[in-house]
This record gives structure tokens, C-alpha cells and sequence, in this order.
């Protein structure tokens, strides 16, 4: 996959995971640089989500055929988290998986 085609399905699957909170009442504040996260929701109670997309991935081939690719935490995510916790109980940088395949 060539990195124009890979930057195009992060861009979809960030729009439709922007739009799903959308529906849901959130105000989207999206990140405006390569920072730690992809956008921040939040709606009129409080509820705040720090979301990192990525497009939904399953393996083709060998013996996990057909299971999700599982993504993890980047460190600077994971070292995030752990500020998060000592300040905030409930707050930290989620993944959060979006399947395109009806879009691509």
C-alpha cells in the first residue's frame, strides 16, 4: 500500500469516528499538528474522550486469518496515560478502531 493510499484511509476512518461522536451530541476539537492524539470529544455533562484512530485492519493470511491486527499506545500515549491518571480518574488517550471498508 503506497503512503498516499495509507494517509487516505487514516483521514476517512478519523472523519467517520469524528462524525459517529458528532451524532452523539460531542464537539469535536481536532489536533491541528502530529501530536498525541487525533481529536478530543466532549459534550454538554463533561464527558471528555481523547481518541487515536486507526483504520480497522484484519489479517489475511496464516493461522489468525481473519483477526483484527490489534494497535498499541505509542510510548509518548502511554507516558500521556500515565500523567492522566495521576490527575484525572477516568481520562486517558483511547484507541479507538474504525472499519472502512464500505467507504474504500
Amino acid at each position: 500500500m503506497s503512503a498516499c493510499e495509507k494517509q487516505r484511509k487514516g483521514h476517512v476512518a478519523k472523519l467517520q469516528a469524528m462524525s459517529k461522536y458528532v451524532a452523539k451530541g460531542y464537539y469535536i476539537f481536532e489536533e491541528c499538528n502530529q501530536g498525541f492524539i487525533d481529536f478530543i470529544a466532549i459534550n454538554n455533562t463533561g464527558d471528555i474522550h481523547l481518541v487515536e484512530v486507526k483504520a480497522l485492519a484484519i489479517r489475511k493470511t496464516g493461522k489468525q486469518k481473519g483477526i483484527r491486527i490489534n494497535r498499541i499506545l505509542s510510548d509518548s500515549q502511554k507516558d500521556l496515560n500515565k500523567k492522566l491518571k495521576d490527575k484525572y480518574e477516568n481520562l486517558q488517550v483511547k484507541i479507538e478502531y474504525v472499519d472502512i471498508s464500505e467507504h474504500c
